[in-house]
């Protein structure tokens, strides 16, 4: 190599080398005579890929992690029933059924006495659409609130069964007089129907046995068999 340019090479050195030390910098070395790779500058300190990663994220759902992370909370479970709207659901089925069995009642008279037995007939009928209303009405209610909720809800839906195969007894009665002319048809259909009332009336009473004292646990009013 010609002198002039080591001499070059050397200034140029001893120039850069004087900067830094001005400049408070790293001192580094240079290469070593005949290398091509130029200075050796110092190497910066590298935080590990695990560190990095679990300063700057969170757990996996990427929430940010350290002292002031918040904790998750699991949803409360649901919140139990209000008794008293449970046992207010039940005797409103019980309202209903009382109209039902009044409209009855008012239909089997007119058929006895042949007045208006198509109309008589059709409200027969009637009563029997509601009476189904009243048992889906049961078998959906919540009532999980009320500790005997169970059995009422059992012994309630026997009773309206009887009730419903009564109403449709009445209604083969019916249309079997309104066929005949008011004659004396029907009879077998009319006794299997007040069988079915009787049965009903049995339910009843077993069904008032523990509605009442829940009832009366709740502000409603005291109901006898008549009053479903």
């Amino acid at each position: 190599m010609p002198l002039t340019v080591i001499v070059a090479v050397l200034v140029l050195a001893g120039a850069v080398i004087a900067v830094v030390r001005m400049t408070g910098g790293t001192r580094f070395t240079p290469a070593s005579a005949g290398s091509t790779a130029g200075a050796a500058w110092p190497k910066i300190p590298r935080q590990s890929t695990s560190q990095s990663t679990s300063q700057s994220t969170g757990p996996s759902s990427g929430q940010p992690a350290g002292p002031g992370q918040p904790t998750q909370v699991a949803a409360p479970g649901a919140v139990p029933g209000d008794p008293r709207a449970q046992a207010a659901a039940v005797d409103a089925v019980l309202d209903a059924s009382v109209a039902s069995r009044t409209k009855l009642n008012a239909a089997i008279a007119r058929v006895d006495d042949c007045t208006a037995v198509e109309q008589a007939v059709a409200d027969l009928r009637a009563v029997g659409t509601e009476r189904q209303a009243q048992l889906d009405a049961v078998a959906a209610a919540d009532l999980s609130a009320l500790p005997e909720g169970e059995q009422l809800r059992g012994l309630l839906t026997d009773a309206l069964r009887h009730s419903l195969a009564a109403d449709r007894g009445f209604v083969l009665w019916g249309q079997a007089v309104q066929a005949g002319g008011c004659g004396g048809s029907g009879r077998a259909d009319y006794r299997e129907a007040q069988r079915q009332s009787r049965l009903a009336g049995d339910a009843k009473a077993r069904f008032l046995a523990v509605w009442n004292p829940v009832a009366a646990r709740h502000g409603l009013r005291d109901r006898s068999s008549a009053g479903i």
